[in-house]
């Protein structure tokens, strides 16, 4: 088994455990989302106490034999890393953009070697995306659910708002409940509460709620 704990960027940190089973099977999953190949060159900057390094960068790359960088984040080391590889696949988090923005350096940076760029982890805004796409980044992809229950329950391209068609209906079953007079919903999984509160016309995710159901909405052991 596999135990981690999550950042605690949405709310105090949670631990999740899953089988490794479970955790090849969700590589298998990021890798034909990405439509990852050995061909690709994969950028990695989560370490390894996280889901991220697991089922979406380095194990995944490692699965295809695509080329792998792996390297703690330090804005200064990123672009020149950047500069160097040229990754076709990265997965930054909205802090990453905030430091990389305090560089000089980052502003002149081509991004456009990137075809597939996975974000998440907590509120996903439209000018995080943008700033992206504004450097050449073909796809931005955001991925909702991947602490708990990788692969991702669903996904917005380019865009905050999440599309409901990519939902595998096979594996989860998806329900948004209003959430007392505050006019959002939250999302239910598989009939547990996710703690998650979202505008629903279009689909975006607001923020956690203030009493999140437990530790963790799901374990996979």
């Amino acid at each position: 088994m596999l135990t981690l704990f999550t950042s605690g960027s949405t709310d105090e940190p949670k631990q999740v455990t899953h089988s490794w089973n479970y955790i090849k099977e969700c590589a298998y999953a990021s890798i034909k989302e990405i439509g990852l190949t050995n061909k690709d060159r994969v950028f990695n900057v989560f370490p390894s106490n996280t889901i991220a390094h697991y089922t979406i960068t380095a194990y995944p790359a490692e699965l295809v034999g695509a080329h792998l960088v792996t390297a703690a984040f330090n804005p200064y080391r990123y672009i020149k890393i950047f500069e160097d590889f040229k990754p076709t696949v990265i997965s930054l988090i909205p802090k990453h953009l905030e430091i990389l923005q305090q560089t000089k350096e980052f502003k002149k940076l081509d991004m456009s070697s990137v075809r597939y760029m996975v974000t998440g982890s907590n509120k996903i805004e439209q000018t995080f995306i943008d700033a992206f796409l504004d450097k050449g980044v073909k796809t931005v992809a955001n991925w909702y659910g991947m602490t708990e229950a990788p692969p991702p329950l669903f996904i917005g391209y380019n865009t905050e708002e999440f599309d409901l068609s990519t939902i595998d209906t096979s594996r989860h079953h998806i329900m948004f409940i209003p959430a007392g007079w505050s006019g959002l919903q939250e999302c239910y999984v598989n009939g547990k509460a996710t703690g998650d509160l979202f505008s629903t016309d279009p689909i975006k995710f607001v923020k956690r709620s203030k009493n999140p159901n437990g530790r963790t909405w799901k374990n996979n052991i």
